[in-house]
């Protein structure tokens, strides 16, 4: 666990970063039994309406199972967000789902002790695929050689 004071992390322009073992991520792992290692980077400043910004990068490999073939399939994640903090939840909502204007794509409240690598996961969360599988996936192939039985009913009729 790391945690920052948001605010003074941003306004300070300071920067963090490291690598994170997704199989070892009980979050994540709840979702799908994923493997692989995502490189992250935070960096402090202010956006042009002088609110203190989190600006963070998620990017790397990840392996999990295809969920057609069953075959190892590979996912690329890379992503780029900035996170704006705010003061008080009124004005959180209002940027985020009120203010059909607002420039803000996503955002959290100003925190002595903000958990970095909360804020990580759910940006892979949310990074991952709804289904994993391959591009060019056929899927698994079913051949019953069983004959039905309303086959009979064809041969009546």
């Amino acid at each position: 666990m790391m945690y920052i004071d948001n605010v003074k992390f941003a306004k300070n322009k300071q920067e963090t970063h490291g690598e994170i073992d997704i199989s070892k991520v009980e979050r994540i792992q709840e979702i799908d039994a994923y493997s692989g290692f995502i490189k992250y980077s935070i960096n402090g400043d202010v956006d042009k309406s002088n609110r203190p910004i989190l600006v963070l990068n998620v990017c790397g490999k990840i392996t999990t199972l295809c969920q057609s073939c069953l075959d190892p399939v590979e996912i690329n994640l890379d992503s780029s967000t900035v996170v704006t903090i705010f003061f008080n939840e009124d004005k959180l909502d209002a940027a985020l789902f009120s203010d059909e204007n607002s420039d803000v794509e996503d955002a959290v409240l100003a925190e002595e002790e903000f958990d970095v690598m909360n804020l990580v996961e759910d940006e892979i969360i949310i990074c991952l695929p709804y289904t994993s599988k391959h591009d060019d996936c056929d899927g698994l192939e079913y051949h019953d050689d069983v004959k039905s039985p309303f086959g009979i009913l064809k041969d009546i009729i």
